[in-house]
């Protein structure tokens, strides 16, 4: 007597055909180099293992389904039963197999939105200019290509960029306005802190205690989009231990298109389609970097002018401002000129500490004697303090010898 299949197994063989009836009315549309054209879809709510829904907005599978179900033993398939236990190796096998059940159990099976930008976001994306002054070249490439996608009606391609500026300049902050305006999900990864070969990017084989997928795979595979946007902070500081195998390895795969269509996670172990993602690094300076990885790069050069200054100032009061509720009024020009010194991420700071002084004075605006309170608290006992910065007076020596 044939035993009856499992509820699971006549799942996995209902999604499997339908999907091979999707694929297979596709073929037509195959592109040259054999991967299949984007496909409409409502939201990423609406995708599921079946295929996305063709009425709306594009989408694109980012890894194979059913080489995903061969590998949690499904079809012809296997997999063992690692269990959590003293052994490294079982241990992250173990883990792998949870990420592979819960990929394989995500409604959306694989599928992932891509972005096509409208009127309303090129919009969005101009209005950047208003904010970020400094960064007007980059949101100028930005709207074009946004302009580009809107006409044709393909999902919107950015080439990998690199912001190169002094400290200080905003990067960070035009990055995270870049990914709301996109809204998209967004990650930052700080190169500074990789003493490894990359593994914040392509994750690490279960056989190491601290396994794991990267964040390029997490962010693909946990977030609605194929189109994330990665900020890789410093690009140009990377300290790995070995400097055989430094983290820009990994990027040389990563920032070619062709090679990122088929990146490999070490933990995931699947192809994953990367070749959609935004990449937008920073940079004090490009010397350090190899030339394979600058070459992969369009490069903006920032060098805000004082009046820019004055218009990331307001922007940065703004969004503290909105913190509160936005409860006080905007300063007078000479409070921005005054502070004109301090760099984005000391103003970042400087006017919640502000608002605070003011606060206890009973008052909804800021004056002078709030900035100073800031500055004090920012820089009181560095070095900094004692130079002519904002409201800050410099203490001449004779004074400190009395003091």
């Amino acid at each position: 007597m044939t035993s009856s299949p499992s509820p699971a197994a006549e799942l996995f063989e209902h999604r499997r055909m339908l999907n091979l009836q999707f694929l297979l009315g596709h073929l037509r549309d195959q592109r040259p180099d054999g991967a299949l054209t984007i496909t409409k879809h409502a939201d990423a709510a609406e995708i599921g293992a079946d295929g996305p829904d063709q009425t709306a907005g594009p989408a694109i599978e980012l890894y194979d389904a059913e080489r995903l179900a061969r590998r949690l033993g499904h079809g012809d398939g296997f997999v063992g039963d690692p269990a959590e236990a003293n052994n490294d190796e079982d241990a992250g096998q173990a883990r792998q197999v949870r990420l592979w059940t819960r990929m394989y159990a995500d409604e959306r099976g694989p599928w992932r939105k891509l972005v096509i930008p409208d009127d309303v976001m090129i919009d969005r994306l101009a209005s950047l200019d208003a904010i970020c002054p400094q960064f007007s070249e980059v949101t100028a490439w930005i709207v074009r290509a946004a302009g580009l996608s809107a006409t044709t009606g393909t999902p919107l391609r950015l080439d990998p960029a690199v912001v190169v500026g002094p400290p200080g300049t905003g990067k960070t902050f035009y990055a995270r306005k870049l990914a709301e305006v996109l809204d998209v999900s967004s990650e930052v990864i700080a190169m500074n802190l990789m003493t490894d070969r990359g593994s914040a990017f392509s994750g690490l084989t279960p056989v190491w205690r601290a396994s794991g997928p990267g964040k390029v795979a997490k962010l693909l595979i946990e977030g609605s989009h194929a189109s994330p946007l990665i900020v890789i902070d410093e690009i140009e500081k990377a300290s790995p231990i070995n400097p055989a195998e430094t983290p820009t390895n990994v990027l040389h795969s990563l920032l070619e298109r062709e090679n990122a269509a088929r990146f490999v996670d070490e933990f995931v172990d699947l192809p994953i389609r990367a070749d959609h993602i935004f990449w937008f690094a920073t940079a004090n300076s490009l010397e350090p970097l190899p030339t394979s990885i600058v070459d992969r790069l369009i490069v903006f050069t920032i060098e805000p002018k004082p009046a820019e200054m004055i218009a990331i100032q307001k922007s940065i009061f703004h969004e503290a401002n909105l913190r509160v509720g936005g409860r006080f009024a905007e300063p007078e020009v000479a409070l921005f000129q005054a502070t004109a010194a301090h760099n984005p991420r000391m103003l970042s700071r400087l006017w919640d500490i502000a608002m605070g002084f003011a606060c206890k004075a009973g008052r909804r605006h800021l004056v002078a004697a709030d900035i100073r309170g800031a500055e004090q608290v920012l820089l009181g006992g560095k070095e900094g303090a004692r130079r002519p910065i904002g409201f800050i007076r410099p203490v001449e020596k004779g004074e400190r010898e009395r003091e």
